[in-house]
């Protein structure tokens, strides 16, 4: 992905972003855990885009992709599945390893 390319998604993330944080100010209490697990799904997408998502990133994306919608349906199962989320990323970073970017 060209650094053009790279800088437009980032600045589309960060337009989305700043509005999220200014929906939250009246949107429902969870709308806020949805717009920043949605914003992390968005992440991994930039990244899969320029080649540098790596397996457990993939694999976290489609997670949230099937889970981030609880949040209308359930919130009791919404609430479990961030912290199902919150420990497959803690797990990951005690692993220790480190990843290369090209």
């Amino acid at each position: 992905m060209k650094k053009e390319n790279i800088e437009r998604k980032l600045l589309e993330l960060f337009c989305y972003m700043s509005s999220s944080a200014r929906g939250c100010v009246e949107e429902p209490k969870l709308y806020g855990p949805f717009r920043i697990i949605d914003f992390i799904e968005r992440i991994i997408q930039l990244l899969e885009d320029a080649g540098i998502a790596n397996d457990f990133l993939e694999k976290e994306k489609e997670k949230i992709e099937e889970g981030k919608y609880l949040v209308m349906q359930n919130e009791e199962k919404f609430v479990k599945f961030l912290d199902k989320l919150v420990i497959d990323f803690a797990k990951e970073l005690a692993k220790g390893r480190s990843y290369s970017l090209p």
